[in-house]
């Protein structure tokens, strides 16, 4: 697992309306330690949440920087995607931004 990848996420209970798919936003030393239970992910939302701390992630949706949550490891169950070094810098940017980093 690496930092700016999409993983599909399944939860303890499904929430309709609410997206599978999470963007891996945590320190590679965190995402390297398969000890730790958790990383950190985006919830990845299907409209525009209407925030400047948000990003798009074409095809999957918006990554919130104000929706940074502790995603449990063995919950994630299927590699999607890699998001494009210029749009991790996005995300990068509004995670400062939204952190005051």
């Amino acid at each position: 697992m690496r930092r700016g990848e999409i993983w599909r996420y399944r939860p303890v209970l499904e929430r309709p309306g609410q997206s599978s798919a999470r963007l891996i936003v945590s320190a590679e030393g965190i995402n390297r330690t398969e000890e730790l239970p958790v990383v950190l992910g985006l919830n990845i939302l299907a409209s525009a949440p209407g925030t400047l701390l948000s990003v798009r992630l074409e095809p999957w949706g918006w990554g919130s920087a104000l929706a940074v949550e502790q995603v449990m490891r063995r919950r994630l169950v299927e590699h999607l995607d890699t998001v494009a070094d210029d749009v991790m810098n996005q995300v990068d940017a509004a995670l400062r931004a939204a952190l005051e980093l």
